[in-house]
């Protein structure tokens, strides 16, 4: 069994053009930012629930993209995370209409969003979430053409837990893209969550250091991810498959810790 916690997707009638930018960016897309892509691509890859969002690049856009994950999100097959742009004035309200929906937290990402984690904007949201609902960043460096400053970095996370050690947090890509180092200094066995996404170059990583970094963080507290539809999801199963992880902990990565921190 697979759970993938870490899914994009769009309404069909702004998809392409999603795409289209995010291909200017970031390169060739692996598939489409369609529902019916991502569901033809658990079909074919044995992925039971896939952890979806859909980010708001600004405040606008906020409430239709909150819309349309409470629209698709079942919590069996698609289980759905908001967003609040940093900026949005309403945000306590949409918050508490997000909790209301059944909606289990929110994606933030600086990439798209423009914030440090630790500013005061994000210092308010989080203080909105509490303790039951989850924040899901980017973490590490920016990637993309050109390549952006480093602002949700392994630091900047580790002041957020010290503020909020309550929060329920995740932080993508191993804690820290390209920033491992950090991650080992500032975040390693710290209470959030770290998922598997680390593309691309992932063939670039030493298995062994990953392996270390996973147990010494806790294997109770790392999640499977793809970054669908942006990188190849054979590739990542597999990548992840050939770690010198026990089934036991494997099982716990690819789906068992998704299902409690998600209440799959």
């Amino acid at each position: 069994m697979i759970i993938n916690t870490h899914a994009h997707i769009y309404p069909d009638k702004v998809a392409k053009t999603i795409e289209d930018i995010t291909a200017q960016q970031f390169g060739p897309l692996y598939s489409s930012f369609k529902v019916s892509s991502l569901l033809e691509d658990m079909a074919k890859y044995g992925i039971e629930t896939s952890v979806v969002f859909c980010i708001a690049e600004r405040p606008a856009v906020v409430k239709a993209a909150n819309n349309f994950i409470i629209a698709v999100q079942d919590n069996k097959k698609l289980v759905g995370l908001g967003t609040i742009h940093p900026d949005f004035e309403d945000y306590q309200q949409e918050i508490k209409r997000l909790r209301q929906n059944g909606i289990k937290g929110i994606k933030a990402s600086s990439i798209f969003q423009g914030f440090y984690p630790d500013e005061e904007r994000m210092l308010r949201l989080c203080q909105e979430l509490g303790e039951d609902l989850i924040l899901y960043l980017h973490a590490g460096e920016e990637p993309g053409k050109p390549l952006a400053e480093a602002r949700t970095t392994p630091q900047r996370i580790a002041r957020l837990l010290d503020l909020f050690p309550k929060l329920k947090v995740v932080a993508a890509h191993f804690g820290g893209l390209h920033m491992l180092e950090e991650v080992k200094k500032y975040l390693l066995g710290r209470q959030l969550y770290f998922d598997t996404v680390w593309t691309p170059e992932k063939e670039g990583l030493d298995k062994k250091e990953i392996v270390y970094l996973i147990r010494e963080h806790g294997t109770h507290k790392i999640l499977f991810g793809t970054d669908f539809p942006i990188f190849n999801t054979k590739e990542q199963i597999e990548w992840f498959s050939s770690l010198p992880l026990s089934s036991e902990e494997k099982e716990m990565i690819f789906y068992k810790n998704a299902q409690r921190l998600f209440e799959i």
